[in-house]
């Protein structure tokens, strides 16, 4: 099997579409066209990698395409289980991405020879991460990723708050980014080689030998992977960054590329960490900063009033919940192989569950923001009647995030609460992680679903909103139909995924040390049921669970049938003089004020709201030589510019208009150029 050429021809795919859509002189429309076409030449040969990988194995060549003399580098490739279902994530989101963006960003004034370069080279860079497997090239990638999603974000470049977003997610990233170049660079030192089955004989050496060294490297690692994953606090870029790029590109960000983090920490500490005391330390440190992330997340999306901010807010948040489940299973994984790979499972399967609830959310808040103009909630309101795609999108999707069966999320969810609270029984911290996960899924359904949807799409229409009176385009609905179809099927077939993300995560250890699927994960009257060791502890069967939703909605419309009553549609009284709608709603800041009201700290002159730090950093005066210093165009760009300017104006005198002045002037050129000739030299 050697789908090397499948690889290597998506990558051309990519970069020619990027090269293509540059230098097009055609319509808005038929650039879209064109990207999209060679994004799914690129995806057909990555959907084909994945399914041959997840149908006859690992596809590991041995020989490099080609090496780096001199820097122990070699273009090395593989795609295990895991790349698999990262190559599957990307794909399928970021076609979605594609297709909406044609009708999407035509209503932007900037050029297309700025964003759908950008956006091909983007998902090249993110390909490129899940297939290498030398850690130099995967630098490289990742490096490209970052600085195309830099290119994307700052799209509107004329927006002063976006250029301000696109230079702290820059500086922020890049900050990671050589924590972990560092790291790899130390782990080389030892190795001589990028290699990742190089590198992880050198992690089991290093801790014996120089173990505070390897928690320098490891902490450096989780650094760099947790800034570009979005969590709390090293993601303090994400709020700023995702809604400042366009809603396709904040789908794709918030989708799969903050997962890129995500897979970067399960390369390095499982996938060359050993299992040890190790993992279990490391394992501590995620599930506190899962839980801390997954609160303080949620917690802040709740009293934003941008739509964007809501969902990116809830991006730290639901990467918490994935952060966590990675931390029980290092946590355990000395101690139980059966709890760390139901808790690994349930990580890897809230990943994909998240990368298309996600989007999907992004995809309907721009929706909004084409047919009103804003992102702002209060002024939103009934638009449900108006947009009735939009809306059923975004209530599949809020149901999703919230964890509402039979929707993707609760499948995860309850994954995760199962391995974190049964685990408790080995360690207490994992107990109340995953009660407050399960208190904050609450929350997530408040901020979502009665916030977000109900902001947007229920209530009356607002005057803001008179103007909207149909949905999207059929271009920017599909896509958003694909992905609520996959919400709602990721929930349903739980049974495959879950045989599917038990090979991605047992790939990256040795294979006596998992037990067998079977154990684990059993298939009966198709549904889920769990047995973590010792026994029975948990079943779920979606199936059931549609039928008696069905029967209970049959139920319920035959009740109301029955009454034979006619319905009457008139507006609201509020037991005295007619208020308008707008004197009546309640605003993003009314909602869950009493709760955000017991989350502020006061102490002395410092004030808190919330539960999201947001300090002020103190403004320092510089003395005026320094300032002087500093201002380059003071004493050096305005002067040669200014001698430049006088120059070209000396030598404008020169066009006369008179054929002689000209050929005196080629006469005296011709003497100089004789006498340096001939003379000078």
């Amino acid at each position: 099997m050697n789908l090397t050429p499948y690889i290597l021809f998506s990558l051309a795919a990519l970069f020619v579409g990027a090269a293509a859509t540059l230098t097009m002189p055609y319509s808005r429309r038929t650039v879209g066209w064109v990207s999209l076409a060679f994004q799914t030449l690129a995806g057909a040969g990555f959907l084909h990698v994945a399914l041959q990988v997840l149908a006859h194995g690992t596809f590991n060549p041995e020989r490099p395409l080609f090496a780096v003399a001199g820097l122990g580098a070699a273009f090395l490739l593989k795609v295990d289980a895991l790349s698999a279902v990262f190559l599957l994530a990307i794909t399928v989101v970021s076609w979605a991405a594609g297709l909406y963006s044609i009708e999407y960003i035509k209503h932007y004034k900037e050029s297309l020879a700025r964003y759908y370069p950008l956006f091909l080279l983007f998902l090249l860079g993110m390909y490129g991460v899940v297939v290498v497997r030398d850690l130099f090239f995967f630098i490289v990638f990742w490096e490209f990723m970052t600085l195309t999603s830099y290119g994307l974000v700052v799209y509107e470049w004329g927006n002063r708050t976006n250029v301000n977003a696109g230079f702290k997610y820059f500086l922020m990233t890049h900050i990671g980014t050589a924590g972990i170049i560092v790291a790899a660079n130390t782990l080389y030192h030892y190795s001589q080689s990028f290699d990742f089955e190089s590198l992880a004989p050198v992690m089991a050496l290093l801790r014996t030998d120089n173990p505070a060294l390897l928690h320098t490297i490891l902490l450096l690692f989780f650094i760099g992977f947790a800034t570009k994953a979005g969590i709390f606090p090293f993601g303090d870029w994400l709020p700023d960054a995702h809604p400042a790029a366009p809603a396709p590109v904040s789908a794709i960000l918030s989708g799969v590329m903050i997962k890129m983090g995500i897979y970067g920490i399960l390369r390095v500490f499982l996938g060359m960490l050993p299992v040890s005391g190790f993992s279990a330390t490391w394992g501590n440190v995620f599930a506190v900063f899962g839980t801390i992330s997954l609160f303080i997340g949620t917690m802040t999306a709740m009293f934003q009033h941008d739509a964007k901010r809501v969902l990116a807010f809830h991006s730290i948040g639901q990467n918490g919940y994935i952060l966590l489940a990675i931390g029980a299973g290092l946590l355990l994984a000395p101690v139980s192989p059966p709890l760390c790979a139901i808790a690994l499972v349930a990580g890897l399967y809230h990943l994909v569950n998240h990368a298309m609830f996600k989007s999907l959310l992004f995809l309907t808040a721009g929706s909004l923001q084409y047919r009103t103009g804003t992102r702002d909630l209060d002024r939103m309101g009934g638009l449900g009647r108006y947009m009735p795609l939009t809306a059923a999108a975004a209530i599949v999707a809020a149901l999703g995030i919230s964890g509402v069966p039979p929707f993707n999320g609760f499948a995860s969810k309850w994954l995760i609460y199962h391995g974190t609270v049964t685990a408790g029984i080995h360690t207490p911290i994992l107990l109340l992680a995953g009660l407050i996960a399960l208190f904050t899924s609450l929350l997530t359904m408040a901020s979502v679903m009665v916030k977000y949807v109900g902001l947007a799409f229920l209530g009356q229409r607002l005057p803001h909103n008179q103007g909207v009176d149909r949905d999207v385009p059929a271009g920017m609905a599909l896509p958003q139909f694909l992905l609520a179809a996959l919400v709602l099927l990721q929930g349903v077939l739980v049974v495959p995924i879950v045989s599917v993300l038990y090979r991605a995560v047992t790939g990256l250890l040795t294979a006596g040390y998992w037990p067998a699927r079977a154990s684990l994960f059993d298939a009966h009257a198709g549904g889920l049921r769990l047995d973590a060791g010792g026994g029975f502890t948990g079943f779920y069967n979606p199936a059931y669970l549609l039928v008696a939703l069905t029967g209970l909605a049959l139920v319920a419309w035959l009740f109301w049938r029955s009454g034979g009553s006619k319905r009457v549609v008139m507006d609201l009284w509020y037991s005295g003089e007619v208020q308008s709608p707008q004197a009546v709603r309640y605003y993003a800041n009314s909602y869950f004020k009493t709760f955000k009201q017991n989350f502020n700290i006061r102490i002395g002159r410092y004030a808190q709201e919330g539960v999201y730090p947001a300090w002020k950093l103190p403004r320092v005066k510089k003395p005026f030589s320094v300032a002087h210093l500093l201002d380059i165009d003071s004493w050096l760009y305005r002067p040669l510019a200014f001698l430049g300017d006088k120059a070209l104006e000396l030598f404008s005198h020169t066009h006369s208009g008179f054929p002689q002045w000209y050929l005196l002037w080629m006469v005296i050129g011709a003497g100089v150029a004789l006498f340096i000739m001939f003379v000078v030299r």
